[in-house]
């Protein structure tokens, strides 16, 4: 048997899929902390049930533990 190599097809898509949305959203969000961390030297998020602050020397401070913290509840944007 003769083996085929699969031609890459490049696809343009007119709507926004789920992996490009994550890709994109993920990208926005990384530059926007990075910034935020460059102008105030600390960033505000919420990170495996808590609230917490990271600073520029890489320090973690809690805040408050958020309410009913669940890993497996998803986002869902309307």
């Amino acid at each position: 048997m003769k083996k085929t190599k699969r031609a890459k097809v490049s696809k343009n898509t007119a709507y926004l899929t789920k992996r490009d949305l994550v890709r994109v959203a993920s990208a926005a969000v990384r530059k926007a902390s990075d910034d935020s961390m460059q102008i105030a030297g600390y960033v505000v998020k919420a990170e495996n049930g808590w609230i917490v602050r990271e600073n520029s020397d890489g320090s973690v401070i809690q805040i408050e533990k958020l309410k009913d913290y669940s890993k497996s509840r998803k986002l869902v944007l309307d």
